[in-house]
């Protein structure tokens, strides 16, 4: 969905599938390029000028490629279904799923046109946050009937927009209830936490608004299978854009809805990164995506159910290669599950959007699979709309101002307390378990026993008065060319350790091994080097290419900063292998997590030293998959323990945290104040 005007491993999934011929008829040239690239053609991610976001292209088709290869048997299947839908809630913030708490269910008034009434309701999925919401039923209802969740795209009148769609349930012997998003229509919130205000720390909270509209979505299901007019067995769910997505995602957390039909939301991970459709994205759109995911994997929990997808060929977001090579995936599933019949696509020439032909055939596929009936339906909607005022929940248009939607980011996903410090032996059980849950999680794509990477290039740099100089060239991953520079003092030649720093981002150059910010070590304590990790020095980005790479890099799996760490470790293995030398970490501001991460999974590196770290991981990042999960920056600093840790010039408060358990575990020798870096020496047991 076109985000609008600012208004301020588990195994791999292994449900899968190839395209049916029919779909594969209808592919364009660029259908055939995803397929080229599927079978491992690199060209299309050697042609992006960057080399960073080359491997972001290159990791998309990766996912989407894989992404149900090959159909499962159908005991295979229904075997691992648990588990995935798990995984699914886990990655949309909903494992466990929030209490189902009284949702305070309120009727704020009524229409009553003649054929159809509107209820106006409001009601809390999440005690305090309220959704405004519209239900249209028959003003005659004869028995319990089916229901319909109508889930809004986001133009600014939400609800009010879309109202012909329920409207036309509510005259067909349907009950159908219109939800407003998040910051859209009558709801409050904010939507755009990544996308407009910088906030990355949603991604180390492991929060994308898609999981607040699911379980919206899904506490509605309960408001609807409780009414007396509604029969709870025939759900269905639908919307368009930012509806569509909700409809999609819903539908595959909660198979209580029998029949799923999304409109202007299909395509998959490599298009979206390859052709940028992300920057035109809201954050819901996707999720956190721990496992690698593509949509198709969603699709497979929607399966055998019903599912319509309707698209438009002229669509700037979801482009035609991707949506049929995704619903011909899926189809493959349904077909090895008998139920070949139960997925359509259905196509307009069109922008993006309905139109009649699409609307018409997602009316006609519940009344085929909620209704039972065989007679097709052709009258669309009708324009002749309500005003907004009447159709209003709330005086005014806005919730009380005591709604608390606009802080459910912080209310949806329990974090973790700050851990007790009780000693030695209760922080290493607790540091055991937080190392797991951090490589299960935040550093999921890392390897832990990976090798020094491969085809080293090694130069001699020459000599200054003090240090000669050595550069080491090497790939973190394919395509991801790193440098690392070293500076060895003269007077020490047989210096037994480095102080390795990532470079600064807005560093002018890393020539004679500058730019981490750690040249200021004094040469008879250590060497030091600078490693060039992607967004900095030969991979340096502009800030749109940058934020477009961090809002791209969860939707594969991975974030900016984690892919840092990557190649500051993959730089330490090559750095150990050619020097011999032990390996103490730098790192200043926000490249002190790369550093303290590095050392977290690197359990060779002897000594962390950091210089105006920052404290946390709130108020913009740096982020990491689902880190917070886990612990803040001071709390995750600690794993580090016994392994000694030093603060150059001031400590930043919050890591007083960390110098108390360091003090309670009886190492508190091993937490270091320094005024300034040449003050430094390595401690005693990292000599």
């Amino acid at each position: 969905m076109v985000a609008p005007t600012p208004i301020a491993p588990p195994a791999p999934i292994r449900f899968a599938g190839r395209p049916s011929p029919a779909v594969a008829t209808r592919a364009s040239l660029a259908a055939a390029a995803l397929a080229a690239a599927a079978m491992g053609t690199p060209s299309e991610a050697q042609d992006e000028p960057s080399a960073l976001y080359s491997c972001l292209v290159r990791r998309a088709n990766e996912l989407s490629a894989r992404s149900m290869i090959d159909a499962p048997a159908a005991a295979d299947w229904q075997r691992d279904l648990p588990e995935k839908r798990r995984q699914w809630l886990e990655m949309l913030g909903l494992d466990p799923l929030p209490p189902r708490t009284e949702m305070h269910v309120t009727v704020t008034g009524s229409l009553d046109r003649d054929t159809y009434v509107v209820e106006k309701i409001q009601f809390q999925p999440i005690p305090a946050c309220r959704i405004a919401a519209n239900l249209y039923r028959p003003s005659r209802p004869a028995g319990r009937l089916p229901a319909i969740i109508y889930v809004c795209g986001h133009s600014q009148r939400g609800k009010f927009h879309y109202q012909p769609h329920p409207r036309w349930f509510g005259q067909h012997g349907y009950v159908a209830l219109i939800l407003d998003a998040i910051q859209i229509g009558e709801n409050g919130g904010v939507h755009h936490g990544t996308y407009q205000r910088g906030w990355w720390h949603w991604i180390s909270q492991g929060y994308s608004p898609a999981g607040v509209e699911v379980w919206a979505a899904m506490r509605a299901a309960d408001y609807l299978q409780s009414r007396p007019d509604v029969d709870p067995d025939r759900l269905g769910i639908t919307g368009n854009s930012g509806g569509g997505t909700v409809s999609w995602f819903t539908g595959a957390a909660d198979p209580r809805f029998r029949t799923v039909a999304p409109s202007c939301q299909t395509g998959n991970l490599y298009q979206h990164i390859r052709e940028r459709t992300i920057d035109g994205h809201c954050d819901c759109t996707y999720w956190i995506n721990t496992y690698g995911w593509d949509f198709t994997d969603v699709a497979s929990l929607i399966a055998p159910r019903p599912l319509m997808v309707a698209a438009a060929t002229e669509d700037v977001l979801f482009r035609p290669y991707a949506f049929r090579d995704l619903v011909g995936r899926a189809r493959n599933l349904y077909r090895r599950l008998g139920a070949e019949e139960n997925i359509a696509l259905v196509e307009a020439i069109t922008p993006h959007g309905y139109s009649p032909a699409t609307r018409l055939a997602i009316f006609n596929w519940f009344e085929r699979h909620l209704k039972g009936s065989s007679q097709p339906v052709a009258d669309d909607i009708s324009e002749n709309e309500e005003k907004d005022e009447d159709l209003a929940v709330y005086p005014g248009q806005k919730p009380p101002d005591a709604d608390r939607l606009k802080e459910v980011d912080t209310l949806l996903i329990p974090l973790p307390d700050p851990p007790e410090i009780r000693g030695r032996a209760a922080w290493q059980q607790h540091q055991a378990l937080s190392l797991d849950k951090l490589r299960s999680i935040s550093f999921r794509q890392i390897s832990p026993d990976a090798p020094p990477p491969p085809a080293v290039a090694r130069r001699r740099e020459g000599e200054s008065k003090t240090h000669s100089f050595r550069t080491f060239e090497f790939e973190s991953e394919p395509g991801m060319l790193i440098r690392a520079r070293l500076a060895v003092p003269l007077t020490n030649a047989n210096a037994q350790v480095i102080l390795v720093g990532p470079m600064q981002p807005e560093a002018r150059t890393p020539f004679c091994a500058r730019g981490a910010g750690n040249e200021a070590t004094d040469p008879r304590s250590a060497a030091f080097a600078c490693v060039e990790v992607r967004g900095t020095g030969g991979s340096s980005i502009g800030p749109g290419l940058e934020w477009t790479a961090r809002r791209a890099y969860p939707i594969v799996g991975q974030t900016f900063y984690e892919r840092k760490t990557l190649d500051l470790l993959a730089a330490l293995r090559v750095l150990r292998q050619e020097t011999g030398c032990r390996i103490a970490v730098f790192g200043r501001g926000a490249e002190a997590t790369v550093a303290i991460y590095a050392a977290l999974l690197d359990p060779e590196i002897s000594e962390i030293v950091l210089e105006d770290p920052v404290p946390t991981h709130w108020n913009g990042g740096p982020e990491f998959l689902g880190v917070l999960k886990t612990g803040d920056l001071p709390h995750n600093l600690a794993l580090a323990f016994p392994r000694p840790i030093t603060i150059v010039g001031p400590m930043p408060e919050a890591f007083g945290w960390t110098r108390a358990c360091y003090a309670a575990c009886d190492a508190g020798d091993r937490f270091r104040l320094v005024k300034k870096l040449a003050d430094w020496a390595p401690a005693p047991e990292a000599r």
